[in-house]
């Protein structure tokens, strides 16, 4: 079993305590993809949904009956799930770059 300097522990719970990201989140530009299992009991699934409420352009995906450790449990799931939201974001950057290459060209003429 792993030994853990009980100092080191107490620094690491107080820094879990602590700290907290919630008021930058709002800020996020990216697409954010959010996954959680409905039966993660490490971490409950309402921080998914804190999450999805305060980040502008997030997705969020329940897995029904995962629990935390849902990418290896059920990671063909969790593969076509990312695929999934990458492709379409994919896409929707494409299209807006090239509205953007359009436009810059319109301007030049």
């Amino acid at each position: 079993m792993l030994s853990v300097n009980p100092r080191t522990y107490y620094h690491q719970l107080a820094a879990l305590a602590g700290w907290t990201s919630l008021l930058r989140l709002p800020r996020l530009r990216a697409h954010t993809l959010i996954l959680v299992g409905d039966r993660d009991t490490l971490v409950q699934p309402y921080n998914a949904h804190i999450l999805r409420r305060s980040i502008p352009q997030a997705e969020l995906r329940v897995l029904k009956g995962e629990g935390h450790f849902f990418v290896v449990t059920s990671a063909r799931r969790t593969a076509e799930l990312m695929l999934d939201f990458l492709g379409r974001h994919q896409e929707e950057e494409q299209d807006a770059s090239l509205s953007a290459s359009r436009f810059q060209i319109a301007n030049h003429l």
